[in-house]
């Protein structure tokens, strides 16, 4: 049985590293896709791979919302050239932990293959792991610095069988779940006793980076990737920042306390990847500067490229460029 997984990444230097080790000690292959990172990411995953940590790279720079075509583009990878029995969809602050799960994820995989059945995914629940002020800021594994989490989600990621191509099946939005079509007998199962180990809030310039640039990317994408309600949850801090910034950043709730009135539970995670050797010293703003204004140079210069090469998008910029509307 093979177990090959597949994440997309940008701008995670403060995390990849531990990510990427961790994932190792789970899965045969590692397939990133980079979507145009500039904090030196990167250079640690070439670091990784130069160790022999088995990893396939790729990069697509992506500056607006793509996730179906890229999620199966990524997950056909694993099945047609690495010959993926299971694929493990994961995004860099997702970790697995098996701690409750009786002979551990590899174990449970190989069991449902014996089983000879036709299950297509298994859902895997998030147990949502964000910062507080009794985090250790010293230290620089995050998965050790940040040790409370929420009770477990009802929703998480999946691992996709090669069967999903079978019955001919999508990776949805998010790798949340999979489409299959009218007629599949494909099945979906939901395994509790597995969680992921979710740090998606990892301090709060990491949290601003997120949002901003998940927001950025839908109004990128256009009206209708907004009328489908894709990562709506970015919106609303999104438009409290660009409007009123100092509702966040000056809130000493925002800045240190803001997971803190959740019901907290500590349980530290079982990190399973070892020490780092790359990841440079905590320094979350300085982080965040770099993303956030990488991001917006490629912004820029995607939109330079377009009208350079569409003269009717140079036209229709021009005609906005020259309106004049009178305010008062």
């Amino acid at each position: 049985m093979r177990v090959v997984a597949v994440s997309r990444v940008l701008d995670e230097v403060d995390v990849i590293e531990a990510f990427i080790r961790h994932a190792a000690a789970f899965v045969d292959h590692h397939i990133i896709l980079d979507n145009g990172s500039r904090d030196g990411t990167v250079e640690i995953v070439r670091k990784l791979a130069e160790e022999g940590i088995p990893l396939t790279v790729y990069q697509s720079p992506s500056i607006c919302f793509s996730e179906r075509d890229m999620n199966n583009w990524l997950y056909n990878e694993a099945v047609d050239r690495h010959d993926a029995d299971w694929v493990a969809c994961l995004d860099s602050d997702e970790f697995y932990d098996e701690r409750q799960l009786p002979g551990g994820l590899r174990n449970y995989l190989q069991e449902l293959e014996n089983a000879g059945g036709n299950v297509v995914a298994v859902r895997v629940p998030w147990a949502h792991y964000n910062y507080t002020t009794r985090d250790d800021a010293g230290e620089n594994l995050v998965p050790r610095r940040i040790t409370h989490r929420t009770e477990i989600a009802s929703d998480g990621k999946i691992i996709a069988s090669w069967r999903l191509a079978k019955e001919k099946g999508l990776v949805l939005e998010g790798q949340h779940n999979v489409h299959l079509p009218e007629g599949s007998r494909g099945t979906v199962v939901v395994e509790r006793r597995l969680w992921i180990a979710h740090f998606s809030e990892r301090n709060a310039a990491q949290y601003v980076t997120k949002f901003v640039r998940g927001w950025a990317k839908i109004l990128t994408a256009g009206q209708a990737c907004q009328d489908r309600g894709f990562s709506a949850h970015y919106r609303g801090p999104f438009e409290l920042l660009r409007d009123h910034p100092e509702t966040l950043l000056r809130s000493d709730g925002f800045l240190g306390r803001k997971n803190e009135d959740r019901s907290a539970i500590h349980d530290p995670m079982d990190y399973r990847g070892g020490p780092l050797r790359y990841t440079p010293p905590n320094d979350p703003e300085m982080q965040s500067v770099r993303a956030l204004v990488g991001f917006l140079s490629e912004v820029c210069t995607r939109y330079g490229e377009l009208t350079d090469a569409l003269p009717v998008a140079r036209a229709y910029s021009e005609r906005i460029e020259r309106r004049i509307n009178r305010l008062i």
